[in-house]
């Protein structure tokens, strides 16, 4: 009889989407990693950060019993009273501004089908590992699932126990200061005999309203020590670390310092094309304190890579739709995504020396400081993630795509751009899709070609051979298939064409977090603006 471990080379892998099929996205997540540690895009409310210890604290000192199963349960739990107090304290105050209460929560999404009229409710049933309505099936909550890597990395938590069910504990230094500063602002007792009921009234939470996130504006201690967390203000949260993200969220409050609410445009847009352009929407320079200076250079280099990454990625989703909707989907071979590729281009131009286009851009291009002109690659790369894919678009995708890499080119590269961060040596490997490998192609291989045959190669060798490496690197490491395009017998079919995807920098989550600490508040037209504490604190950044 065969065993398992005989036969578990044939079953098929597992079919993922996946987001990068070129695998080009991973400067951008590595750069933004390092300019805002201890935030991630899943860390969304700046008083788990405090929270966490506490709970972990108290599970500590009020319980004999410390088994795993006990520590699941006392954790879900409270996660999901946690969030349920906030749900309840935003009804009760009335305040239609959720992201002062229960926006981010851990659980939210799951209790809010809690009717509002209902007198009792079990919360086993949203917190049990079996529960129906549970509202994570992650063992540990959104401690496991969201917070415990960030809040480990900042030292606060960290395993207490070892083996397969071990269990997180706090800090006794950051994570027990901390602890200290949350209880002092809220009925503890209280808050832990309603979480050991069976039953739990709506009307049971309004006596623990000092738990909502906002009451974090009411609790100077522990605000001060956020503050002291976030923005590294002592010397005992200081290091290079915190001083990436200590610049970071000093240059998010120094750019609405500056700025007004500018339609069509979120925050992180216009952060985004500022760092990347060094100016302002109103045209103006961005000058700024040589404090922040490195972070900007570093968020400006982030830019330049997203566009890379948008730009190659829109060059093989064309490649592969007009392989599916004018070759059926099929395709001989890798070489022949030239000739697929290359037939997107208008007739006229196609043998124009690159260098000859390169060159003209340098004196055409919209400035820097026009970076709303809809022919900067600023907007462009915007331009690419609103394109619908289909056959009547494809030239303008293309276009799109190979105008951004264009562009990037006049500018000019530096020689190592990625300098001011912490890479492994091996990181910009020549065979990897990276600024640094961009500009050697340049030197090296393109400034020879015509403006057909860089597109044929760009199709060829950064598009489906690319993506076949990539794919076939998961599959081999992962056992997971992402194969846009996949490799059959005297033949390479068409599976998905992706979307070009843009990464997610952290800027929300970092912005929600300045709102949680009362540095910032949206106007009525949702621009976030600093308040007096805010201006204080970037007044501190900038000295």
């Amino acid at each position: 009889m065969s065993r398992p471990s005989d036969i578990g080379w044939v079953v098929p892998a597992m079919p993922i989407r996946g987001l990068d099929h070129l695998g080009v996205q991973g400067p951008c997540e590595a750069l933004y990693a390092q300019l805002l540690p201890g935030i991630t895009n899943v860390t969304e409310r700046a008083r788990y950060y405090s929270f966490y210890p506490w709970l972990l604290r108290a599970f500590e000192q009020r319980y004999r019993d410390h088994s795993p199963d006990a520590f699941r349960r006392f954790l879900r739990r409270a996660e999901c009273l946690f969030a349920l107090i906030a749900i309840r304290h935003a009804r009760v105050a009335g305040d239609q501004d959720d992201a002062l209460h229960g926006l981010g929560m851990v659980g939210r999404l799951a209790l809010l089908r809690i009717p509002p009229d209902t007198k009792s409710f079990e919360l086993e049933d949203y917190a049990g590992l079996e529960a129906r309505n549970r509202y994570f099936q992650n063992k540990l909550g959104g401690l496991g699932q969201y917070y415990f890597g960030p809040l480990r990395d900042l030292r606060i938590i960290d395993y207490v126990s070892q083996g397969e069910n071990r269990l997180p504990g706090y800090d006794k230094q950051r994570g027990s200061l901390l602890a200290d500063a949350f209880g002092t602002g809220v009925p503890e007792d209280a808050f832990l005999r309603l979480l050991e009921k069976v039953w739990v009234r709506w009307a049971d939470l309004d006596e623990l309203s000092a738990f909502c996130p906002c009451g974090l504006l009411k609790n100077k201690v522990e605000r001060n020590l956020l503050l002291d967390l976030f923005f590294a203000r002592s010397d005992a949260y200081r290091s290079p670390e915190a001083e990436n993200r200590r610049a970071t969220l000093g240059l998010l409050l120094d750019l609405l310092s500056r700025t007004e609410a500018v339609p069509g445009y979120s925050v992180e847009n216009v952060f985004r094309a500022a760092a990347y352009t060094g100016y302002l929407p109103n045209r103006k320079k961005w000058d700024i304190s040589a404090t922040l200076a490195t972070a900007r250079r570093g968020w400006g280099t982030y830019q330049r890579n997203e566009l890379l990454s948008l730009a190659l990625q829109a060059l093989f989703s064309t490649t592969l739709a007009c392989i599916e909707y004018r070759y059926h989907g099929r395709l001989r071979t890798a070489a022949d995504a030239a000739d697929v590729a290359a037939g997107l281009l208008p007739r006229k131009g196609r043998q124009r020396p690159l260098t000859d286009i390169v060159s003209e851009l340098k004196s055409t291009l919209p400035g820097p400081d026009a970076w709303n002109d809809e022919r900067h690659e600023v907007q462009r790369g915007w331009r690419i993630l609103e394109l619908k894919i289909d056959d009547d678009n494809l030239p303008t995708l293309l276009h799109e795509s190979t105008q951004v890499l264009l562009s990037i080119l006049a500018r000019g590269i530096e020689a190592n751009p990625y300098s001011d961060f912490e890479f492994e040596p091996d990181y910009f490997a020549p065979q990897e899709l990276h600024l640094v490998s961009f500009g050697h192609a340049w030197e090296s291989t393109w400034s020879e070609m015509t403006v057909e045959s860089w597109v044929r190669w760009l199709a060829v060798r950064w598009g489906i051979q690319r993506h076949l490496g990539v794919a076939l690197r998961k599959l081999r490491g992962e056992h997971r298939d992402t194969f846009r395009i996949r490799p059959l017998e005297q033949e390479l079919r068409v599976v998905e064409i992706p979307r070009p995807a843009a990464t997610i920098p952290r800027l929300g989550n970092a912005l929600q977090i300045l709102r949680d600490l009362n540095l910032i508040k949206p106007d009525e037209a949702g621009w976030p603006h600093l308040t007096s504490s805010g201006r204080v604190e970037l007044e501190a950044q900038l000295a």
